[in-house]
């Protein structure tokens, strides 16, 4: 891949716009921007009003704002060492990105030009697979896995590659269709896998095959030896187990997305929590409640002081928060299109992105509280992930 086709587009007025984020989300949450220090960049896919795909990176401590022209539409990001990030291909792609970033400005430039110093390089699927938008790596860091679908063979794979080079090792089976999430669990032994249970192949694009006979799967691999240590099912089978985070305490929380039809029935929920070495239980939650989220659930994020599950649902034009203490739905707020979440625990706040460009603010509350818009950035559509490293 030719370095010099791709662009870091930066602006003194999305650099002010950034700042302006950066600076009022301290001041809302009381902390002093020199108290700080855990706060670095915040990653995430996005596009552009003209169909451009990126890999934006804002720097928390200086407020600079960086997007990298990448070839595909990205979905979740993996940061890697030495300014580097992997932005993985949104699902069916046979392409993911490796994006070099220049290092931070020093303190007090308002502006950084860059183009010489970045790069993008392309990770091929290998033959017979594409990926499905997620990756992690092992506990010494030294492995990345990749949910993979060998779209012939109908069934899903964990891609094995060495972190550094990006050669393919080898592959487990995820003992399912349609793997979309993987995380490591706390123990650093031991994956969790969200089978989606959706067939599909790309020669049909994103049209799903099998909707009447899907088997979504929450399974337990062994990083080692890639054998199969649980699984878990929910009682509805048109439920997609689509997204996962994985709490220090090795409990396990699940975004869905209702497969089913919306116009004869709704989900019984669209959230599922498994405390560790508990069972796998849906959240309640009403049926005029639930309704709100269209069937659809995307990005995760957990406070465990208060133990707070907050979950975007972009098609709902919601953020919803779930008590996982309690088992239940506690409130939702409208936002256009609510796409990643993050959270940020010193300041005990969401971040919420969405796809008009905008960045909001969320108290970790058990009731509901307003949320406070950060910036909007007008070129700016983020997609379903936010991170922070």
């Amino acid at each position: 891949m030719n370095r010099r086709q791709f662009l870091l587009l930066a602006t003194a007025g999305t650099f002010g716009a950034a700042l302006g984020v950066n600076t009022l989300m301290k001041r809302a949450a009381g902390t002093p921007v020199e108290a700080d220090t855990n706060l670095t960049h915040l990653y995430s896919a996005s596009d552009n009003p003209h169909g451009g795909h990126f890999l934006t990176r804002l720097d928390m401590a200086s407020g600079q704002l960086q997007s990298c022209a990448v070839p595909m539409r990205g979905h979740a990001v993996l940061p890697l060492a030495n300014d580097t990030a992997l932005l993985f291909g949104r699902r069916p792609a046979f392409e993911c990105a490796v994006v070099e970033f220049l290092p931070s400005p020093l303190e007090g430039r308002r502006e950084q030009r860059l183009g010489a110093g970045l790069g993008v390089r392309g990770i091929p699927a290998t033959a017979g697979r594409h990926f499905n938008g997620h990756g992690c790596l092992s506990s010494a860091s030294d492995v990345l896995f990749t949910t993979e679908n060998a779209y012939d063979e109908k069934r899903g794979v964990l891609g094995i590659r060495d972190s550094q080079t990006f050669q393919h090792l080898g592959e487990y089976d995820t003992y399912g269709l349609d793997p979309h999430d993987v995380q490591l669990m706390p123990d650093g032994k031991t994956l969790v896998v969200a089978n989606g249970g959706i067939e599909q192949h790309p020669d049909f694009g994103r049209r799903k095959l099998n909707l009447d006979t899907m088997q979504p799967s929450l399974v337990y691999i062994d990083a080692q030896t890639g054998k199969k240590i649980d699984e878990y099912r929910l009682p509805d089978h048109h439920l997609s187990i689509r997204h996962l985070i994985a709490t220090a305490d090795g409990s396990v929380g699940v975004a869905l997305q209702y497969e089913g039809d919306l116009y004869r029935q709704q989900p019984a929920s669209l959230v599922a929590w498994q405390s560790h070495g508990g069972e796998l239980q849906l959240l309640d939650i009403s049926a005029a409640d639930v309704a709100l989220f269209n069937g659809y659930m995307a990005d995760l994020a957990y406070d465990p002081q208060q133990q707070i599950l907050a979950v975007s649902s972009p098609r709902g034009n919601h953020t919803s928060f779930w008590s996982t203490r309690e088992r239940r739905f506690l409130h939702a707020h409208s936002l256009p299109e609510p796409s990643g979440i993050a959270f940020l625990p010193q300041q005990q706040q969401f971040l919420v992105s969405d796809a008009t460009g905008g960045i909001h603010r969320f108290p970790s509350t058990l009731q509901p509280a307003p949320a406070s818009l950060l910036h909007q950035f007008p070129d700016k559509r983020w997609d379903n992930h936010l991170v922070i490293a």
